[in-house]
């Protein structure tokens, strides 16, 4: 859709704006109470219970990750469909330590066969047995799908009416300062995953398409799938931090002991500059390569994908600003001290990520330039150093004020300061004025010209003067030294 001037308004419904919906955390709590309505199910909420008193933790997700760890779990879940054969285990024939992965390829067996589900909706075993958060989503859909059959067939006990169950909107209170901060830093955080899960999903339909080898992938989406896993753990920890009393609350504390997984973040973000340029390169393959309607809109501009790519950054962004006013809110010194060192954790990472990103750009700057430049007349590229900066700037040779100013592209590297200039070899001939004019290829990058090169060790005075809206700034060198040269 587009505005009257032409620019694109973005849709309400479009994924990028979509809200995230339930969490993992969220989605774990209901399905405890889902399984309380199973027939048969007793005796593993029995374990549940046991298992969550001697944790003394509240944590769902991991409560049902081990129950269905068990396997057991599955097979009662799918027996309760009342099967023409149900599932059973011959415990003579297997050691015990095999046991839950017999049943659980059982599960998997019939949700295949019988109940007819889509191998793309089936999780794997790896799934449920492995470390990954992501993995265990899949088989909480899938699970959950089960328990929907149930229900269709009537099979589940009764349900807790909800006007028993859940308090009036009536009943609420006005939310206070400190939870109206704590309810957006968690509402946000959802929102956070679930942009990072369709980011991940297009990695995946990318690969399994074929529009993008393994390796494109990777340097496209780099360690992608270790930030969702930490992010979907650390909104764990924040929510089941907020079901804690408030006095024995320290999100400092939360957010400090969760440092490494913080780490994450500095290598996604600093590969943002070669990730645009490679997406630039790749756009074709994969703005034809989705199949569903969500990750075609991901696709539908380079601008809107892009938006996605920077979420991470923008995450990060706003952890310090959260947290800044939550310390408002909070008194106790221990805890405004411990929300002080989160703030400056997460600052320091913040730095790191734009050092990176600009230690990156320079890197792509010396390659660019290396293939570029057309006749490095004798130079060595690897003997200039590091670059320190480079751009696009206007040069004005000597002190008469006579010479033409002229614009260069500039390489500053630890040894030697380079200027370029852009050559235009294709010229065509103007029909109507009969005059040569450059015709750019936009797709190219002119190669460059050589132009000037000033050894560090010669420059004898460097002078800035700074205006409004103006920089000048005056470098002397000794051109009595040969290898010194500006054209």
């Amino acid at each position: 859709m587009e505005g009257m001037n032409g620019n694109h308004i973005m849709a309400e419904d479009n994924i990028i704006n979509r809200r995230g919906g339930e969490s993992l955390f969220q989605n774990c709590s209901n399905l405890k109470k889902r399984l309380a309505e199973v027939p048969g199910f007793e005796p593993h909420l029995a374990e549940m219970q046991e298992l969550d008193k001697a944790s003394d933790e509240n944590d769902p997700v991991a409560s049902v990750w081990k129950c269905l760890r068990q396997g057991y779990p599955l097979m009662t879940i799918y027996n309760a469909t009342h099967p023409s054969e149900p599932l059973s285990i011959d415990e003579n024939k297997l050691q015990e330590r095999n046991r839950p992965k017999a049943a659980t390829f059982k599960f998997l067996q019939a949700c295949l066969q019988v109940l007819k589900f889509p191998q793309q909706e089936c999780f794997l075993i790896t799934d449920l047995y492995g470390d990954s958060t992501t993995g265990f989503v899949k088989v909480i859909k899938m699970v959950n799908r089960v328990i929907d059959i149930l229900e269709l067939q009537g099979q589940l006990y009764n349900k807790v009416s909800p006007s028993t169950s859940l308090p009036s909107e009536g009943g609420k209170t006005k939310l206070t300062r400190r939870e109206h901060i704590l309810k957006e830093m968690l509402e946000t955080e959802r929102d956070y995953v679930h942009h990072l899960q369709n980011l991940q999903a297009l990695k995946k339909e990318l690969e399994e398409t074929g529009a993008l080898t393994g390796d494109v992938s990777h340097q496209i989406f780099l360690n992608l799938n270790n930030l969702l896993d930490f992010t979907q753990r650390f909104l764990i920890r924040m929510e089941q931090h907020n079901a804690l009393p408030e006095e024995t609350q320290n999100w400092g504390d939360l957010y400090l002991s969760h440092h490494n997984g913080f780490l994450q973040y500095e290598p996604f973000i600093a590969n943002q500059p070669r990730c645009d340029q490679i997406c630039q390169r790749e756009w074709d393959k994969i703005h034809s390569a989705p199949r569903s309607p969500d990750l075609q809109q991901m696709v539908a501009q380079l601008s809107t994908l892009n938006g996605f790519f920077v979420k991470p950054f923008q995450r990060l962004t706003k952890y310090p600003l959260m947290l800044m006013e939550l310390r408002k809110q909070t008194e106790n010194p221990g805890l405004v001290s411990d929300i002080g060192e989160a703030i400056n954790m997460i600052q320091l990472i913040l730095d790191n990520a734009n050092r990176a990103i600009d230690k990156e750009h320079l890197v792509s700057a010396v390659e660019d330039l290396s293939q570029r430049v057309e006749d490095w007349k004798a130079l060595k590229l690897d003997q200039f150093g590091d670059l320190l900066r480079y751009g696009t700037f206007t040069i004005l040779k000597g002190d008469s004020g006579k010479d033409a100013e002229r614009e260069y592209h500039i390489y500053l590297f630890e040894q030697i300061l380079l200027c370029c200039k852009d050559i235009y070899p294709a010229k065509q001939k103007s029909k109507l004025m009969g005059k040569e004019k450059v015709v750019p290829n936009p797709k190219v990058k002119p190669k460059l010209q050589l132009k000037g090169r000033i050894y560090m060790t010669n420059v004898t005075e460097i002078l800035s003067l700074s205006k409004p809206g103006l920089l000048l700034s005056f470098v002397a060198w000794n051109s009595n030294h040969g290898s010194n040269k500006l054209d």
